[in-house]
């Protein structure tokens, strides 16, 4: 059982109200006002993974993005050029991970995962 602070509080908070990954300076941009510091973030995060509480991954700028750890795995598409996020309500995944299954014997329990790419406006934009 982790101990109770007000850093922990409000960063969980935040993670269960952020239906998309989110970056610590994120993080720190929404909680700054309540005087929590980048580094008390940074801890606990640090403190959320080690206890498998959140999901720690990379985006393809290479920034450390978190997304809290829940039972049913999600994915999240994310636009490259403007950044919106779109989770899906399905896993395009269900084929791929029976397939792993089989021919390697391999069991997947659990994937979160970003696909990156250009959303329909962004497209729109580049051809105009």
């Amino acid at each position: 059982m982790l101990k109770k602070t007000k850093t922990r509080e409000k960063v969980m908070h935040l993670l269960e109200v952020t239906s998309t990954p989110i970056s610590a300076n994120e993080i720190y941009e929404v909680l700054s006002n309540d005087g929590i510091t980048l580094s008390s973030i940074y801890r606990t995060l640090d403190c959320f993974c080690k206890n498998e509480l959140v999901i720690k991954e990379t985006n393809p700028q290479g920034v450390a993005i978190y997304t809290l750890k829940q039972e049913e795995h999600s994915h999240i598409l994310e636009c490259k050029e403007c950044h919106n996020k779109t989770k899906l309500d399905y896993c395009p995944y269900h084929k791929a991970n029976e397939n792993i299954k089989n021919k390697h014997n391999f069991f997947a329990d659990e994937e979160n995962i970003v696909i990156y790419g250009t959303c329909k406006d962004c497209m729109k934009n580049k051809k105009s």
